[in-house]
């Protein structure tokens, strides 16, 4: 006991250590998670957003659009993400 109580600071001191060093692996891990998951996104937005492209260009959607229709468009570009299996 009087050993503790002379060196309670060098306990303490290596206790942080041992807690910084044991959490590193986990916020690492932590880290690359949310990479992935940042990157699932991105690439489920771009293929979104190529889809949506081929939609407006091979459906009815410019058609409509031009002639000022645009809820008629619009409802023609849903129809054919719907059917290309992006909306659900």
């Amino acid at each position: 006991m009087n050993l503790f109580k002379k060196n309670y600071k060098t306990v303490i001191y290596f206790f942080c250590i041992g807690f910084v060093l044991n959490s590193i692996p986990h916020t690492l891990d932590l880290l690359e998670n949310r990479k992935n998951a940042r990157l699932e996104f991105l690439e489920k937005k771009i293929l979104y957003k190529q889809k949506e492209e081929v939609c407006k260009e091979k459906s009815e959607y410019f058609k409509f659009f031009k002639m000022g229709f645009e809820e008629t468009a619009q409802k023609r570009l849903i129809s054919c993400m719907k059917q290309s299996n992006l909306i659900e």
